[in-house]
């Protein structure tokens, strides 16, 4: 794959800083996204030092606003002539019941409502840059029992962490199978990972005590959970290849409600009402 211009969200920690490095050392053009202006600051210095690629550009953002997104999307629009590859790597799991400017739960908003929101807004930029592709992080941890009007409506009383964490990769996935079919002949592909269990703090605070020791023993380090995210965005491998979910670079299927064609649409339609897109 030549040099391209990509974008990572979530960039300054983690696999999100494990992808934008091993991208940075093949020569791309690496636009990181962080919440933290120091530490997306410090990590952008590290990428620079080690891989020698000076490439690097940091935007600061926080993903759980859609008027940062949109502040975000506009900054790349305006500053970059092309945007080949798209990872909406950024999320996490919230313990406790939180809401958002928007008046959205957290774990719902950046974990979904996130890249749905950037992804649409940039999809010009991708398409006037084609071939370009789309990378979505999302998660073996899946929703089984998915509907859209489930999604949104968690309240402190009945609220779940990590249910709010399956409905939200279950979403992503059914948003990457639904907009691939929507960019057939497009140039644009779309697919997303999991990239497997990585042991940090926030990814066990909500397992017990006892339990943690065992997690790490079978956990990834964040550079082996970047390498699916590296071989969607960059390998040849995969040219043309468009919505598919990838364990290990290798197709793997999803949970059967996930491929449903009539709960996808009315997800996209909610998903649309719920940025303010169908505006």
């Amino acid at each position: 794959m030549d040099t391209k211009t990509m974008l990572i969200t979530g960039a300054n920690s983690g696999i999100g800083f494990a992808t934008a490095n091993h991208l940075a050392k093949q020569g791309h053009l690496i636009i990181m996204v962080c919440r933290n202006v120091q530490k997306g600051a410090e990590a952008r210095q590290h990428i620079m030092d080690t891989t020698g690629n000076q490439n690097i550009d940091l935007l600061v953002a926080d993903l759980s606003s859609q008027h940062d997104i949109r502040k975000l999307a506009a900054e790349v629009e305006e500053g970059y002539p092309s945007l080949d590859v798209l990872i909406n790597n950024a999320g996490g799991v919230f313990g406790q019941y939180q809401v958002n400017s928007d008046g959205f739960e957290m774990t719902f908003a950046v974990n979904y409502l996130a890249p749905f929101l950037l992804t649409q807004l940039l999809l010009n930029k991708l398409k006037a840059s084609e071939p370009a592709r789309i990378v979505n992080v999302a998660s073996i941890v899946q929703d089984k029992h998915f509907q859209p009007k489930d999604a949104v409506p968690q309240t402190v009383s009945n609220y779940s962490g990590m249910q709010a964490y399956k409905t939200a990769k279950t979403a992503v996935l059914m948003m990457t199978y639904y907009m691939s079919k929507a960019l057939e002949n497009s140039g644009v592909t779309i697919n997303a990972l999991h990239p497997g269990f990585i042991y940090t703090p926030q990814a066990t605070r909500m397992a017990p005590k006892m339990l943690r020791p065992i997690m790490k023993l079978f956990s990834k380090s964040p550079e082996q959970g970047a390498d699916t995210s590296v071989y969607l965005a960059a390998s040849n491998d995969i040219k043309g290849v468009s919505g598919k979910f990838f364990k290990d670079n290798k197709v793997e299927l999803t949970a059967p409600v996930s491929y449903n064609e009539d709960i996808q649409k009315i997800l996209y339609t909610k998903s649309m009402e719920w940025t303010g897109l169908n505006e």
